[in-house]
């Protein structure tokens, strides 16, 4: 029984993207964001997401301030800083696959990115 509590325990606290909408911001790297060059700039008050999949044909849209890298496969594109009033919706890169979002860390608990309605 203890065993069952400590598993449904740690699914509780693990890190569940849901509160940050399409970010994992649990298994967001801290130290670094990327860059206008598609490479990761050294900076310990930001965070990095992992790679999360994108469909130019969706609208998206995220209530911070950051920096969106757009990818296809491996292959960076460009880097778009978005700092308007929020929710601010993303640009449509229509050859991207894939984004990553760099943001303040200060941002961590209250940064979201969903497909707008």
């Amino acid at each position: 029984m203890s065993l069952l509590l400590g598993i449904m325990l740690l699914s509780a606290c693990g890190s569940d993207s849901s509160e940050g909408g399409l970010i994992d911001t649990g298994s967001a790297t801290t130290g670094s964001w990327m860059g206008y060059k598609g490479e990761a700039e050294e900076n310990d008050e930001m965070m990095t997401s992992e790679s999360i999949k994108y469909d130019p044909s969706k609208t998206y849209e995220i209530n911070r301030s950051s920096y969106v890298s757009y990818y296809k496969g491996d292959e960076f594109i460009e880097t778009i800083k978005y700092s308007d009033e929020p929710p601010m919706t993303l640009e449509t890169v229509e050859e991207a696959d894939s984004i990553v979002v760099s943001f303040n860390v200060y941002n961590k608990d209250t940064i979201k990115l969903q497909e707008a309605e």
